[in-house]
């Protein structure tokens, strides 16, 4: 009995990993009008570019932590 239990949970452990998430239609999506952008040759002055994007989804955007490459 003990063994079935054990099978039987993992079995089922696959078959939950697989679960599809809730209904997408309700989420945030960004668009970039340009994903990136050329600075040529940077000498030592500071080299700066600003990038617009759109929040398209249908709730609210939050960025919580921006890092610099």
């Amino acid at each position: 009995m003990k063994q079935g239990i054990i099978l039987l949970i993992i079995l089922m452990v696959p078959a939950l990993s697989y679960a599809q998430p809730g209904s997408e239609s309700q989420l945030p999506e960004i668009k970039f009008d340009a994903e990136s952008y050329d600075l040529g040759i940077v000498t030592q002055e500071m080299a700066m570019h600003s990038f617009e994007f759109r929040n398209t989804g249908t709730s609210e955007l939050i960025i919580e932590k921006l890092v610099p490459s």
